[in-house]
C-alpha cells in the first residue's frame, strides 16, 4: 500500500538522494483514503527500468560516490513471481538483472505444509571504487591511477533445506558459496619527492623531507568462502535445544601494488661533497622500487555449537550456549620490490637491490612454509528474571579460552650492488618466525529494563570484559647491506580489560511532547609487560569514551511533528612505554544537532525536512610536538552539515508527483602555512535535486519517471574529483 512507501520517505535522511530518488517509491498519504487505492500490489509482477547519468568531471568519482556506473543502467530491476505448485506446495521466484551495474538474483523457494523449506539462489553485484590517491596543495600534486574506476564484484551461491515434520525436530542445511574478485583501491599510497618541497644536496638545509605518500596503488582480490552448516532445534518440554556444525573453508590470494619514488632516479656518480648549496631536481632526489606485496591463505575452521533456553517458572528462563572451534590455516607470502639504480654501465633493475654496507634493501621475501592454528572454546550462561510485568532483569557470564600458534620460514631476497661497474651480488637469508598465544576471558552482562512509572521507562546495560593472557614472539629479519638481523624473542603478559556502560530513560511526557535520553561510557585498556628476556618491557594503551544521546520529539499540531537529536561524545587516549613514559595523542571531540519536521497537513501532500550539523575534531602531538614536526602535522578536524527536503502530493487519482533537495557541506579543508603539511580535514560540497512521477498507466502497469542532476566539488582533492550533470530514470512495473 502507499502508506508503506510513506514510512519509508519518512524515515530517509541525509545526502543521500540517488539511493532515494532513482528507487521505487510512491507517495500517497493515508492508505485508509475512502477512494479507491489507485496503486495496488502487485503479487506478482516483474519491474524494467533503466538509469542514465551523464557526467562530467571524474566519472569515477561519481561511482564511487553514488554507487552506480558512469554510464549507466538498464534491465530487470526485480521479478518476482508466487503460485500455488499444489494444493501443499507454493512456489516463489525472485530475479534481478541489472546490465551495467551488474547486479543479479535469481532465486527460488518451494514451501510445503508440515514438511518444510527448500531454497537455492545465486546473487552478486558490484561495487566501485576510485584510485585517486592523494593530492599535495603546495605544487597541485596529483598522482591518480592511470585507471581511476576500479571495481570489485561480490557473489554468493546457497542452496538451504528445512524439514518441519509435526512432532519432529527441526532439521536444517545449508550450503553457501561466498567469491569476491576485483580491483580496488588501497590506503597504503606509494612514495614521491614531487611534493615542490625545496630538496638541497646538503641534508642540513632539507629540515622538512618533501617525500609524501601521496601515489595511488591498488589490491587485486581473489577471495573464496564456502560454508557448510547442518542443525536440529527441539523442544523437550520447557526446555528449547538448538544444535548445529559447521565447517569454513577460506581461500584468499590478494595483491597489493607498491610503487614507491614512480619516475625518480638519483644520478651517478652522486653529488660531490664540498659544493655550495643548490636545489635538485625532484626527479634525481630518490630512486623508484616499484613490485608487489601477495597474501595467500588457505584455511579450514570447524564450529560445533550448542544452545539451550529454558523456562524455569513464570519469572524465570534459563538459557545458555556452548561452542568449540578449531582452526587451521596454510599462509605464504611473496613480496618483491625491484629497485631502478643507476651504475657506471647503466640502470641495474633487481630485487632487493642495496648498495653499500650501510645500503638498506627493500624488504622482499618468499614465504617458505607457514601455518597458523587456532582453537577456541566459549561459553555462555545466564538467566532472565522477571519479578513483575514491569521488571526485567538478564544476568550472564561469559568465558572464553583462546590457545593460538602460527610459524613461517622466509627466504629473504637482496641483491648488492656496485654502482661503479653494475656488478650484482646476490645475498640469501632464510630466517623463522614463530608466534603463540593464549587468553582466558570472562565477561559478566547485566541488562535491565524497568517500566514501571506510568509513561516512562528505565533501562541499562553493563558489561566488562577481561582478558589475561600471554604471548609469545619470535621473528626474524634484515638489516643493512641485506644481512641477517639478529632474532628478536619477546615474552609479554597480557591483559585487556574493556567496559562498555549504557544508562537510558524514555518518557512521554504528553501526547504532545516524548523525550530519550541515553549516557554511554566505554574504558578500554590494553596492556603488555614483558618477561623473560623481555623483563622490564612495558606497553599500555588505554582509551575512554564518554557521551549522551538526547532526543526530543514534539507534536504540537495532528499534522506536524519535530523530532530534535544530539549526540555528543569525547574521547581520551593515553599511551605509556618502557620506563614509563606516557603520550597523549588522538583525543577527539563530537558533537552532533539534528532536527527533523514531518508536515501532512492532508491525505494528499506530505514534506519532511531533515538537517544535520556536526562538529568534530581528532587531536595529534601538534602543537605540543614543536619545532620542524609542527611543519607537518595538523590535527583533523571533522565538521560538516547535511539535509534534505522531500515533498511529495498526489495529481491526480491516477498520478503522484514526488521532489527532493538534499545538501553536504564539509568546510574544514586548510591548505595553507605550513606548506609542508597534508591537509588532513575535509572541503566538500555536494546537493541534488530530483523530481519525478509514478502514473497508473493500466489495472496491470505502473510508470515511473524521474530526472535530476547532481553537482559534488571537492577540495580535499584539487578539484580533480569533481563531477556534476543530469540524470533520468525511467521504469514499468507489470503484474504477471
Amino acid at each position: 500500500m502507499r502508506a508503506t512507501t510513506l514510512n519509508f520517505l519518512r524515515g530517509t535522511s541525509g545526502i543521500a538522494c540517488l539511493a532515494l530518488a532513482l528507487s521505487s517509491v510512491s507517495l500517497r498519504a493515508d492508505a485508509t483514503s475512502k477512494q479507491a487505492d489507485a496503486f495496488p500490489t502487485f503479487d506478482s509482477y516483474i519491474k524494467i527500468s533503466g538509469k542514465a547519468p551523464s557526467v562530467s568531471g571524474n566519472p569515477a568519482a561519481y561511482a564511487e560516490r553514488f554507487r552506480s556506473p558512469d554510464n549507466g543502467s538498464y534491465g530487470i530491476e526485480a521479478l518476482h513471481l508466487s503460485k500455488e505448485v499444489n494444493k501443499d506446495t507454493t512456489m516463489e521466484v525472485d530475479g534481478k538483472a541489472l546490465i551495467g551495474a551488474e547486479d543479479y538474483l535469481a532465486k527460488v523457494k518451494f514451501t510445503m505444509n508440515e514438511k518444510g523449506t527448500f531454497e537455492a539462489g545465486y546473487k552478486s553485484y558490484r561495487t566501485f571504487y576510485d584510485g585517486v590517491g592523494g593530492f599535495f596543495p603546495l605544487n597541485k600534486a596529483w598522482m591518480p591511477l592511470s585507471n581511476e574506476e576500479l571495481h570489485v564484484d561480490r557473489s554468493k551461491f546457497w542452496v538451504e533445506g528445512v524439514i518441519t515434520l509435526p512432532n519432529m525436530p527441526v532439521f536444517h542445511v545449508k550450503y553457501m558459496d561466498e567469491k569476491r574478485t576485483g580491483r580496488k583501491d588501497t590506503t597504503i599510497q606509494g612514495d614521491t619527492d614531487a611534493t615542490g618541497i625545496p630538496i638541497y644536496n646538503v641534508g642540513s638545509l632539507n629540515p622538512v623531507s618533501a617525500n609524501k605518500k601521496i601515489s595511488a596503488d591498488y589490491i587485486d582480490l581473489d577471495e573464496q568462502q564456502r560454508t557448510f552448516e547442518i542443525g536440529a532445534k527441539h523442544t523437550f518440554g520447557n526446555t528449547e535445544l538448538d544444535v548445529k556444525i559447521i565447517n569454513n573453508k577460506t581461500d584468499s590470494d590478494d595483491t597489493r601494488t607498491v610503487n614507491r619514488y614512480r619516475n625518480e632516479l638519483k644520478p651517478w656518480p652522486l653529488y660531490p661533497t664540498g659544493q655550495p648549496a643548490f636545489l635538485v631536481d625532484p626527479s634525481r632526489a630518490n630512486n623508484q622500487i616499484r613490485g608487489f606485496d601477495r597474501q595467500m591463505s588457505n584455511s579450514t575452521i570447524w564450529t560445533y555449537m550448542g544452545t539451550f533456553e529454558t523456562k524455569v517458572s513464570d519469572q524465570l528462563t534459563a538459557f545458555g550456549e556452548i561452542s568449540y572451534s578449531d582452526a587451521g590455516a596454510d599462509i605464504a607470502g611473496d613480496r618483491q620490490m625491484t629497485l631502478s639504480i643507476a651504475t657506471g654501465t647503466g640502470i641495474v633493475n633487481t630485487v632487493g637491490g642495496f648498495v653499500g654496507a650501510n645500503g638498506r634493501p627493500p624488504y622482499s621475501y618468499k614465504t617458505v612454509s607457514g601455518r597458523t592454528t587456532e582453537e577456541i572454546l566459549t561459553g555462555n550462561l545466564g538467566v532472565v528474571y522477571k519479578p513483575q510485568t514491569d521488571l526485567r532483569i538478564s544476568l550472564a557470564l561469559k568465558g572464553e579460552k583462546l590457545d593460538m600458534s602460527g610459524h613461517n620460514q622466509v627466504t629473504y631476497t637482496s641483491n648488492g650492488i656496485v654502482q661503479a661497474t653494475g656488478v650484482v651480488t646476490p645475498v640469501i637469508v632464510t630466517a623463522p618466525n614463530e608466534s603463540r598465544r593464549k587468553e582466558k576471558t570472562w565477561v559478566p552482562e547485566l541488562d535491565v529494563r524497568y517500566t514501571g512509572i506510568k509513561d516512562f521507562a528505565l533501562y541499562g546495560n553493563f558489561d566488562y570484559r577481561r582478558t589475561p593472557g600471554d604471548e609469545y614472539g619470535l621473528s626474524q629479519g634484515v638489516t643493512l647491506a641485506g644481512a641477517a638481523g639478529a632474532p628478536v624473542i619477546s615474552y609479554d603478559n597480557t591483559r585487556f580489560n574493556h567496559g562498555h556502560y549504557k544508562v537510558g530513560a524514555n518518557w512521554t511526557v504528553s501526547s504532545m511532547v516524548t523525550l530519550r535520553g541515553e549516557y554511554f561510557f566505554k574504558d578500554h585498556q590494553n596492556k603488555f609487560t614483558g618477561y623473560n628476556s623481555s623483563l622490564g618491557g612495558s606497553y599500555i594503551l588505554g582509551y575512554e569514551f564518554r557521551g549522551y544521546k538526547l532526543t526530543g520529539i514534539i507534536k504540537p499540531t495532528a499534522t506536524v511533528t519535530f523530532t530534535t537529536r544530539y549526540v555528543g561524545q569525547k574521547g581520551t587516549m593515553d599511551t605509556s612505554v618502557d620506563g614509563g613514559t606516557e603520550y597523549e595523542s588522538m583525543d577527539s571531540t563530537s558533537h552532533l544537532f539534528g532536527e527533523t519536521l514531518d508536515w501532512n497537513p492532508n491525505n494528499q501532500v506530505y514534506l519532511q525536512a531533515n538537517l544535520n550539523v556536526v562538529f568534530g575534531t581528532l587531536q595529534t602531538a601538534y602543537p605540543r610536538a614543536g619545532g620542524a614536526a609542527n611543519d607537518v602535522l595538523r590535527n583533523a578536524d571533522n565538521d560538516y552539515m547535511n539535509g534534505n527536503v522531500v515533498a511529495g502530493f498526489v495529481v491526480n487519482k491516477t498520478t503522484d508527483a514526488l521532489f527532493e533537495y538534499t545538501y553536504y557541506k564539509a568546510d574544514n579543508y586548510n591548505p595553507g602555512v605550513p606548506s609542508a603539511s597534508i591537509a588532513y580535514g575535509a572541503g566538500v560540497k555536494e546537493y541534488t535535486v530530483t523530481a519525478g512521477l509514478k502514473m497508473k498507466l493500466s489495472d496491470k502497469m505502473i510508470g515511473r519517471v524521474k530526472v535530476g542532476y547532481f553537482n559534488s566539488k571537492n577540495d580535499t582533492t584539487g578539484g580533480n574529483t569533481n563531477f556534476k550533470g543530469p540524470i533520468a530514470y525511467l521504469s514499468l512495473d507489470y503484474a504477471l
